[in-house]
């Protein structure tokens, strides 16, 4: 059981999160497939902590 679920919190929008972790992982490691839209750790960071302030 993930913290938010104990905690009461919606975890539906860790799901966006989860794909640009997904895609970041695609940009670093299998550059020729390409990604749908840039994705950056920094990117991953603003939206991460954006949704901790939820």
């Amino acid at each position: 059981m993930l913290k938010w679920e104990k905690e009461g919190r919606d975890t539906a929008a860790l799901a966006p999160f989860r794909w640009m972790i997904e895609e970041l992982r695609v940009g670093l490691f299998a550059q020729e497939l390409k990604t749908p839209y840039p994705v950056s750790v920094k990117r991953l960071t603003k939206v991460f902590e954006d949704l901790t302030k939820r």
